[in-house]
């Protein structure tokens, strides 16, 4: 199989439908193409092993350099499904870890794997690695995007109301996150509604907020802005909430944990959002802390369905984006 040099290739589609050659951020994802991963992914729900003849004996490299559990285990078995192997390495386990460059190290996994998941701090260590790899590079999570989480956020949505565009969500916690970051684009492609209420210290980059308001011209969303809680929940109909001390943060753990306090989704916070909206949280949850067991456990809280929707969207992504960029080799 002869591969495009990394100059032919494209980081987002230039038309609309049309499937990028990586997956960095949801941003790379025009809304037609968005929405044809979603009933992708519902189909391969319905049909996990119905998709495996075209890619079967291919191999799927999964490097992380977080800890991670839905994430390893949803691309590992999403990989199985598509007739694939999933090579799953840590980075103490790669030259990565002990000197080699990240280009060299993309330049050699490209030649074995047909697609490479990277699960890390820095966000520019995936720009790099898609800038030489001859596959497709996709981001299991970095400090500024988690595409993944998103797609399944969305087909969550989708399954309880049927629709996404016209929904209304309130982001609560750290309006500059990258599961932020990622659910904003995503509002953005769908046509949602979005109010992100986040204390001052936390705010979204305004790069990312003038991004997604340029797409939602087009698509009839919005976006707004808010450090008061009550205010963003009223109307809506997802809340979701997110773990306020990630893993690259806890030398911040005090200050985030005092700033983000009255952020904590609980009953008394959904009392000012209507009786049918839903909860959303990505997982790990720290109960207690952004969110209470009474709601993470309750009827309203979708993060159990979220979180069994990273397989099929997983799946999605995958069969996309290899089956793309075979064919554009061929």
């Amino acid at each position: 199989m002869t591969r495009p040099p990394p100059a032919a290739r494209r980081a987002a589609p230039a038309a609309d439908g049309e499937v990028p050659y990586h997956l960095l951020r949801v941003g790379d994802l025009a809304p037609e193409t968005l929405r044809t991963l979603l009933d992708r992914a519902e189909a391969m729900k319905r049909e996990p092993l119905g998709w495996a003849d075209g890619l079967r004996g291919g191999t799927v490299g999964c490097v992380f350099e977080k800890p991670s559990t839905r994430t390893r285990v949803s691309l590992a078995a999403a990989a199985q499904r598509l007739g694939m192997a999933a090579v799953v390495l840590n980075r103490d386990e790669l030259q990565l870890g002990h000197g080699e460059t990240v280009a060299d190290t993309a330049r050699v996994l490209s030649s074995y794997l047909d697609a490479v998941a990277v699960r890390t701090f820095e966000h520019r260590v995936l720009e790099r690695m898609a800038e030489v790899s001859a596959v497709p590079i996709v981001n299991a999570l970095s400090d500024s995007h988690h595409p993944c989480q998103s797609l399944a956020d969305l087909l969550a949505l989708r399954e309880h109301f049927g629709t996404l565009k016209g929904l209304r969500a309130a982001f609560v916690g750290d309006g500059g996150s990258n599961t932020c970051n990622s659910f904003l684009s995503a509002c953005a492609a769908t046509g949602m509604h979005l109010t992100i209420a986040r204390p001052a210290a936390y705010a979204t980059d305004p790069g990312l907020l003038d991004e997604a308001r340029e797409t939602m011209r087009r698509t009839g969303g919005s976006v707004s802005v808010t450090e008061e809680p009550e205010d963003a929940v009223r109307g809506a109909h997802a809340v979701y909430a997110e773990v306020w001390v990630p893993m690259d943060r806890r030398d911040e753990a005090d200050e985030r944990r005092r700033r983000l306090a009255r952020y904590r989704v609980d009953d008394r916070l959904l009392a000012h959002a209507p009786g049918d909206a839903v909860v959303l949280h990505c997982l790990p949850a720290v109960r207690g802390e952004e969110i209470t067991s009474e709601v993470l456990d309750g009827p309203r809280c979708l993060a159990w369905r979220q979180a069994a929707n990273r397989l099929p969207t997983a799946q999605a992504v995958l069969h996309a984006l290899i089956t793309a960029a075979r064919r554009r080799a061929a």
